[in-house]
C-alpha cells in the first residue's frame, strides 16, 4: 500500500510538471533581418532576440535570419503580411509610395545625429498613427543619420565640381544627387566597392559608417560633408498582426517594453558607428571637406525646400495633411536638437 501511495504521488507530480510544461510552451518567431550578422545592426538584432527570450521567461524565442535570407529586403514588409516571417526589419523606402506619412522622415534637413533622426521617426509615427502601418504591429522605428558624398579621386567643394559625376545612389538619394547636378547610378550599397575601386563610379552617397563597414575609405579619398542635404532612411521593425494578437497579454507587455528600449539602442548605435567610420577614415588618410557657408546655402536651396514642396503637393493630393506632417517633423527636429546635437566631424 505504501508503495502504491508513493507511485501515485510520483505520477501526480509528473502530470503536474507535464501540464506546467504545456502551459509554458515556447512561441517561435522568425525575424527576417536585412542586415548581415557581422554588421553592428545585425548584432543588435541578435541581442534583441536574446533579450526577448529572457524578458518573456522563455515563452518567446526569436530566430533571426540575417542578410535577407528569409525574405529579400524589398519584400520584407510584404513577407510579414503574408506570414512568410513573423517579424522583419524593413526599409520603408524600399517600397516607394506605400508609406506616405513616414516618407516625410526621410526628407533632408537634419543635424548629423542618428539619435535625433530616430526620435523624429517615432514622433511622426506616434502623432499621426498612419493607417499605412495598421496591418502590422510596429515594435520600434529607427532612422540613420543623414548621408554625405564620398568621391574616388576628385574633391567636391562646389556644385560645379559635382556636375556630371557618376554617383551611386538610389531612391530619394538619387533625387538629391540629381538636384545637385550629379548623375545617379542605381546600385545597392553592398555592390559599390568594386565599381569604386575600378573607377566605374566617381563616388557614392552614404553615411560615415560606410567608410569602415563597407570599406569605402579604402577606395575613396574624399567625403564632402553634405549632411544638411543628406538623405535619411527609416527602418521599421514590425510584426505580423495575427501573431501579435495571439500572444498572451504578459508576453505582449514584455515585448513592448523591450522594443521601447531598442528604439533608444538603435539611435545610439547609429551615432556610435558613425564615429567609428570617421575614425577609420582618418586612419586611412581620408579627407573630410566642409562646404563654404555660402556654397552650403546653394546646396540647401537646391534640395531642401524643393523636395519638401513636392512632398506636400503629392501627399496632399491623396488626402493627407502634407503641410501638417512636415511642420510636425520640423518641430520634432527642433525639440530634440539640444539633447542630441550633431556629431563632431574633423575637417581632415
Amino acid at each position: 500500500m505504501k508503495a502504491l501511495k508513493t507511485l501515485g504521488r510520483a505520477l501526480a507530480a509528473a502530470a503536474f510538471l507535464a501540464a506546467a510544461s504545456a502551459g509554458a510552451q515556447t512561441t517561435v518567431l522568425r525575424f527576417s533581418d536585412l542586415f548581415p550578422a557581422a554588421y553592428p545592426f545585425g548584432a543588435l538584432s541578435a541581442q534583441f532576440a536574446k533579450d526577448v527570450k529572457e524578458r518573456t521567461g522563455g515563452k518567446v524565442e526569436v530566430q533571426v535570419f540575417p542578410s535577407g535570407t528569409l525574405t529579400p529586403p524589398p519584400q520584407c514588409y510584404e513577407g510579414v503580411l503574408q506570414g512568410l516571417s513573423d517579424i522583419c526589419q524593413a526599409v520603408l523606402a524600399y517600397t516607394p509610395g506605400r508609406f506616405p506619412v513616414m516618407e516625410s522622415v526621410d526628407l533632408p534637413g537634419y543635424p548629423n545625429s542618428g539619435r535625433l533622426t530616430t526620435r523624429v521617426a517615432n514622433d511622426v509615427y506616434q502623432k499621426f498613427q498612419p493607417r499605412e502601418l495598421d496591418a502590422v504591429k510596429v515594435l520600434y522605428l529607427h532612422a540613420h543619420p543623414p548621408g554625405s558624398l564620398m568621391t574616388v579621386n576628385k574633391p567636391v567643394k562646389t556644385l560645379d565640381d559635382l556636375k556630371g559625376m557618376k554617383m551611386r545612389s538610389t531612391g530619394l538619394s538619387a533625387r538629391i544627387v540629381t538636384a545637385l547636378g550629379g548623375s545617379p547610378v542605381s546600385m545597392p550599397i553592398t555592390q559599390a566597392y568594386d565599381p569604386l575601386k575600378r573607377g566605374v563610379l566617381d563616388g557614392t552617397d552614404g553615411t560615415f559608417n560606410a567608410l569602415k563597414y563597407y570599406r569605402f575609405a579604402e577606395v575613396t579619398k574624399y567625403t564632402t560633408m553634405a549632411t544638411d542635404v543628406g538623405y535619411v532612411s527609416t527602418f521599421a521593425v514590425v510584426m505580423n498582426k495575427a501573431k501579435w494578437n495571439a500572444l498572451p497579454a504578459d508576453v505582449r507587455t514584455a515585448l513592448d517594453a523591450v522594443s521601447r528600449e531598442y528604439m533608444v539602442k538603435a539611435g545610439d548605435l547609429w551615432d556610435q558607428i558613425e564615429r567609428e567610420g570617421l575614425a577609420f577614415g582618418r586612419e586611412k588618410g581620408h579627407e573630410f571637406i566642409r562646404l563654404d557657408p555660402k556654397e552650403l546655402e546653394r546646396w540647401r536651396a537646391a534640395v531642401i525646400e524643393p523636395l519638401h514642396t513636392d512632398y506636400v503637393k503629392r501627399v496632399s493630393g491623396s488626402g493627407l495633411p502634407g503641410e501638417e506632417i512636415v511642420k510636425a517633423k520640423r518641430e520634432s527636429i527642433k525639440r530634440h536638437s539640444a539633447a542630441f546635437p550633431a556629431l563632431e566631424v574633423p575637417v581632415k
